[in-house]
Parts: C-alpha cells; sequence; structure tokens
C-alpha cells in the first residue's frame, strides 16, 4: 500500500509539518508544536491555486473544515531568507489522493481551482499597468523634442510594456472554477504533464 506523505515548512517562523493521509483523516505533525488532524469527512472545501514564489511557480492546497478550520498544503518549502525547494514531487500525489478521499467520505465538498479575490487583484493590477502605459506614451509624445527625458521615458514603456503577458496570462485564468476531484487540474498539482 503506497503511503503518501508530504513535508513542507511555509516560513521562517513556523516549523518543518509533515502531513500524512491516513485512512479517515490529513494528519501532520510539526517540530515543536502539536500534532494535528482533519477527517475527509469533516472538509466542505478544497480550493487549489498557484502564485508567484522565488521559485517560480508555487502551488497550494487549502482545505476548510465544516468548522471553518484551514489547513494549507504548499509545494515551497522555506530554507532559508530568500531560499526556498520546489517539493512538487510529493506534494502532487498526495494532494491528488486528497480530492480523492474528501470526495468519497464527503461528495458535497466542494472542490474550486483558482480564486476569484487573487483573480480581481491582478485585474486592478492589469488596469492600472495599462493606465501607466498610456501616460507614459503620452508623456513620451510630448518630450519627442527634449531629448534627456526621452531616453528615460522609453525605458519605462519598455518595463511597463514587458510585465503586461505576464498580468495578462493572470488576468486570463479566469476567478475560481470547479474541478472533478477524481481528475484535479494537474497544472495545480505539478505534474510532469502540465509542465511540458
Amino acid at each position: 500500500m503506497t503511503e503518501w506523505a508530504h513535508s513542507v515548512r511555509n516560513g521562517i517562523v513556523s516549523g518543518e509539518r509533515t502531513y500524512r493521509l491516513a485512512q479517515d483523516a490529513l494528519c501532520w505533525t510539526e517540530t515543536g508544536r502539536s500534532d494535528g488532524r482533519l477527517a475527509y469527512a469533516d472538509a466542505r472545501l478544497m480550493q487549489l491555486i498557484s502564485y508567484a514564489s522565488p521559485i517560480g511557480r508555487a502551488l497550494q492546497c487549502k482545505v476548510t473544515s465544516t468548522a471553518g478550520d484551514k489547513v494549507l498544503l504548499r509545494s515551497a518549502h522555506y530554507l532559508s531568507l530568500g531560499a526556498f525547494e520546489d517539493r512538487t514531487d510529493s506534494y502532487g500525489p498526495l494532494v491528488r489522493e486528497l480530492a480523492k478521499r474528501i470526495h468519497k467520505a464527503n461528495p458535497g465538498a466542494a472542490f474550486v481551482a483558482g480564486s476569484t479575490g487573487l483573480w480581481l487583484v491582478w485585474l486592478v493590477v492589469g488596469l492600472l499597468w495599462v493606465g501607466a502605459i498610456a501616460l507614459l506614451a503620452a508623456a513620451l509624445f510630448e518630450t519627442v523634442f527634449d531629448a534627456p527625458l526621452l531616453g528615460s521615458f522609453a525605458v519605462a514603456l519598455g518595463v511597463c510594456a514587458l510585465c503586461l503577458p505576464l498580468i495578462w496570462r493572470e488576468i486570463r485564468s479566469g476567478g475560481s472554477k470547479r474541478f472533478d476531484p477524481l481528475a484535479p487540474p494537474d497544472r495545480l498539482l505539478g505534474s510532469a504533464a502540465a509542465q511540458s
């Protein structure tokens, strides 16, 4: 029988937490803290997201219980100040199996990919960025004959334009969407299929 386990440290103030899938619950132990568990039958929501991190794209699974307690599993492991390690090799299989077990124990649980709140933030950033480009373009047009300012505006406009593909990718992904717990989205599990 396969044993699913994933260890990760979220940040400087937290200890390393090891998650395991028991027969009826997600269990964890954390250095310096007490152990915990969340029964699969008590899970009402599982949300998968990806976000920018020092290792590139990092993945996160948030499981919310019927009592409102939240458990966060992440793929990015904190090593030291500014140093992270990608642990998607253990994160992906554990989260995939966790979704199946929650669904089996509680068919009424919701399974959501993405975050509408995070999407709205990117939408606002995108609109602000477009406004900044418009202002820079207008300023560039106004200072065509002022050579010292021309270079500065051109560089600023170039930097803003280079950020637009990243912002557009985040906006295009849309807000939160339900997913099939028996087939979670590969892109949010870090599987080889999603990376190719």
